[in-house]
């Protein structure tokens, strides 16, 4: 008995440690708070489905300035199995990332670095 609760308590620690080790925070994204409320669905579409893979740091520290570079960082995200962006999904993600590049980071005085 004392044996089966034992390794019943490893495969718990050790699903929790691959949850925590898979998750992102709240901490690596945006203060939604921080948004304009019709942008807000749309980053929430974002932040989810691309946490699933990376951190959101991965893009939104990007300094991508560009719309048809989102479309092909985007469209190639997509086809990774594990993103479970579909096609309909392109068109939010591509909303947020562009207001992103050109609204939110400039109205923080970042140049989004050039790309």
């Amino acid at each position: 008995m004392k044996r089966a609760r034992a390794h019943r308590g490893r495969g718990l620690l050790a699903a929790a440690l691959i949850a925590a080790a898979c998750a992102t925070t709240a901490r690596d994204g945006l203060d939604v708070a921080t948004l304009p409320v019709e942008v807000r669905p749309d980053y929430a579409l974002f932040a989810r489905r691309c946490s699933k893979c990376h951190q959101l740091a991965r893009p939104l520290g990007s300094g991508i300035r560009d719309d048809a570079t989102w479309v092909d960082y985007v469209d190639r995200m997509r086809r990774q199995p594990s993103s479970g962006i579909t096609r309909a999904d392109t068109g939010p993600i591509l909303r947020f990332l562009h207001y992103y590049s050109f609204s939110y980071t400039a109205g923080r005085g970042g140049d989004g670095g050039g790309k």
